[in-house]
């Protein structure tokens, strides 16, 4: 699978959250492998910025273009936007589903749009 386009803010992010994201934000906040199941309600501030920067990180790598956002940037580009939020978040976890073989039974699951498929 390869990264989508989610707009946070006013700017286009190549985004993917496979097994690299989330290596790098379990190290990065310290979250077990076993937590990552139950992240979404009950995940703070903290945490759902640095999933999206991870995740951003991570698809700007397959995408093959230079990334140089922080934490910070992200949390910026999240400033006003709700619907980016839960954009990202939805992909978080359509891409936790394909990450560990979890299907959701058809229909049951979000459309990404506008999203875009890369």
């Amino acid at each position: 699978m390869n990264y989508e386009i989610i707009k946070l803010g006013k700017k286009d992010l190549p985004c993917y959250f496979g097994f690299n994201a989330l290596r790098k934000y379990c190290r990065a906040t310290g979250t077990s492998l076993h937590k990552l199941g139950t992240l979404g309600s009950e995940m703070s501030l903290d945490d759902i910025v640095e999933l999206i920067f991870y995740g951003a990180q991570e698809g700007h790598r397959k995408a093959g273009v230079d990334f140089n956002l922080t934490s910070d940037d992200i949390g910026d580009l999240l400033d006003g936007d709700q619907k980016g939020m839960q954009i990202a978040m939805e992909l978080f976890a359509d891409h936790m589903g394909m990450v560990f073989g979890i299907d959701e039974k058809e229909g049951s699951g979000k459309k990404l749009n506008p999203s875009k498929k890369k």
